[in-house]
């Protein structure tokens, strides 16, 4: 049994913030018994034809546009599906020399593959501050496929976005009505309520998420905050010191547990983590970059 790979490259454009152009390398491989120059059964030619003719198409493309966000795994992914007919044991993926990932076909479930390709596509038009062109593209997506929870979780939060809080909402109770433990929907939910001013609501979803995603800095964050909105300071702290413990880079949740020490008349632990806040900020280190997360 032997093992043999057909390689090429392509420059793209990448990144959401940041726009960058790099070169990626990708290697189809094969495996199997000796015959000739390559793999029995397999015409070296063939691969060979079809890896060009994708990497032309993908040559000086904006990325992200493509394979959804583009990390190697998602554009080994792209490469995997495309050229699953060729049946090659895996895709390997380099961005530059040192960065790289591979994916087996055990990766990839066929069926619904381009169903999420939508959803990362969405995905990172949303990152981009896209949202009309992301909700477009999860009404194709629902259109397809109706019960698919993660796309409706994710329209959800481009209505949000737009302004449409009753139809965020909707979208949210749709995804969980199909996937009951999407703690992700969970938290999104709670900040619908948030804006729509429902407390008892709120607070429910928020606890519901942690149950979910007990590791979850940004679900115990807005829980603190969705505390602070009711007035209950000292449950707050407790939820913001919890996602200081879990991302102590996490500046929002220094500037939220702030407002909660200030609120209780502890005033000089509020100045310590205004100061914590701006540090990370100013350090860059923050791990959202100063954007709120709800």
């Amino acid at each position: 049994m032997a093992k043999l790979g057909i390689s090429g490259n392509f420059k793209a454009k990448h990144g959401t913030k940041n726009i960058r152009e790099d070169v990626f390398t990708i290697e189809l491989r094969f495996a199997g018994e000796i015959h000739g120059d390559f793999v029995a059964g397999i015409n070296h030619n063939n691969p060979r034809t079809e890896l060009d003719k994708l990497m032309a198409g993908m040559n000086g493309c904006y990325l992200d546009d493509i394979v959804g966000r583009a990390t190697n795994e998602n554009i080994g992914l792209y490469f995997l599906h495309s050229l699953r007919g060729l049946k090659p044991e895996s895709v390997v993926v380099w961005e530059g020399e040192n960065q790289y990932a591979e994916v087996f076909p055990s990766d990839l479930e066929v069926e619904r593959y381009p169903s999420g390709l939508e959803i990362k596509r969405a995905r990172s038009l949303l990152m981009r501050g896209k949202p009309a062109g992301a909700r477009a593209t999860l009404d194709h997506v629902l259109s397809i496929d109706p019960d698919f929870a993660d796309a409706f979780n994710l329209r959800g939060r481009c209505h949000k976005y737009l302004g449409s809080w009753d139809a965020a909402l909707l979208d949210f109770m749709r995804a969980l009505i199909i996937n009951p433990e999407l703690g992700e929907a969970y938290r999104n939910l709670g900040n619908a309520y948030l804006y729509t001013g429902d407390a008892i609501q709120m607070i429910s979803a928020f606890t519901k998420a942690i149950e979910l995603m007990p590791d979850s800095s940004l679900a115990f964050n807005n829980r603190g905050f969705a505390y602070q909105k009711i007035g209950r300071f000292e449950e707050a702290a407790e939820d913001h010191s919890r996602a200081i413990e879990l991302d102590p880079n996490y500046a929002e949740a220094y500037r939220d547990r702030s407002e909660a020490y200030r609120a209780l008349g502890m005033i000089e632990k509020a100045d310590a983590d205004c100061l914590k806040a701006d540090e990370l900020a100013k350090s860059g280190k923050d791990t959202y970059a100063g954007v709120r997360m709800y």
